[in-house]
């Protein structure tokens, strides 16, 4: 993945993340539990640090970070944002229980988002500067 193709879906994640955090404070119905806007700030705080995580892997990326695995790092990062933060989003919106057979989802995306940390861990030490 180039570093290009890493910084639009990182700007990609951060129009959405700022979008969904704006209707967090601005057009979530008035009469919703505040456990379910909580929630929907949780999955929108976490949606931005990711994008600005993917910011920071295109400029990595860039400087000559290893490519295999920034590319793993950033891949990991967006299905950790899809499964973590969407299924805050949706069960938020839904309400408890709404997620059914697919609970799962939520830890698994969290579990993706540390193995995005971990390829950053190996990227970093398999990183050789030029001479």
């Amino acid at each position: 993945m180039r570093p290009g193709q890493i910084l639009a879906l990182a700007g990609a994640n951060g129009l959405v993340a700022t979008g969904l955090a704006a209707a967090a404070a601005h057009a979530l119905p008035a009469d919703m539990p505040t456990s379910d806007k909580d929630l929907f700030g949780l999955a929108a705080d976490f949606h931005l640090f990711l994008s600005l995580s993917m910011l920071a892997l295109s400029a990595l990326a860039g400087a000559g970070a290893p490519p295999r695995l920034t590319a793993a790092a950033n891949l990991l990062f967006q299905a950790g944002a899809l499964a973590f933060s969407g299924s805050l989003y949706f069960r938020s919106l839904m309400g408890a229980g709404s997620l059914g057979s697919l609970h799962w989802i939520t830890p698994v995306g969290g579990l993706l988002m540390m193995a995005a940390w971990a390829s950053l861990i190996a990227a970093g030490l398999r990183w050789r500067t030029k001479k």
